[in-house]
């Protein structure tokens, strides 16, 4: 649990209150390879902090396609933000992709934290309005990228993570096809 206090340490003082009111509510997992953490159609509105591992978000369509929404790596926080803020059930799971440390905080949980220190909510709506604009980072590159340079912006930011994420999870979150990410990484290597 020292993963997370410290990361929240680093943009907020927390007072010995705070950090036993807020090791009440985290639950601490250590999740293997492949494991769903949230499933589609769930009513659970939770927060996921990565203290070690991969976790994914990803989107499975009625014809059984995915599409890779997030990667979280170390210090990055994961959810399903639709069903997080809306009464409506999620649309997406939150997968393992290797041996994860998480920590899990059920959102009614924190609004009560929020609501007794409200110093605190304000840095965690911070950190939350932060994970907003690097989604919309994200579609913009989509929208804006070539494929090679969306595949070179995702070894930069994925780069430990490249050789466990399989190929078709890598393609999906660039928005391009398993193929066209073989032809881009040919192209890279050739040049």
């Amino acid at each position: 649990m020292k993963e997370l206090i410290e990361y929240i340490g680093k943009s907020f003082t927390l007072s010995n209150e705070i950090t036993n009111d807020l090791k009440a509510i985290i639950i601490e997992r250590n999740i293997q390879k492949g494991e769903i953490i949230l499933q589609e159609n769930s009513n659970r509105k939770i927060q996921i902090f990565v203290a070690s591992g991969c976790l994914r978000t990803f989107y499975k369509t009625k014809n059984g396609k995915d599409h890779t929404l997030q990667f979280a790596t170390k210090n990055w926080w994961i959810s399903d933000y639709m069903t997080l803020f809306n009464k409506e059930k999620s649309l997406l799971s939150i997968e393992s992709l290797s041996h994860s440390k998480i920590f899990i905080i059920e959102q009614s949980q924190l609004e009560k934290l929020y609501s007794k220190y409200p110093e605190f909510g304000i840095i965690n709506r911070k950190n939350l309005q932060n994970r907003i604009a690097s989604l919309q980072k994200r579609i913009f590159g989509l929208l804006t990228m070539t494929a090679k340079e969306k595949y070179q912006k995702f070894i930069t930011d994925y780069d430990i993570f490249e050789k466990v994420i399989p190929n078709y999870q890598i393609a999906s979150f660039l928005g391009i096809t398993p193929e066209s990410l073989s032809r881009v990484r040919k192209e890279i290597a050739n040049s």
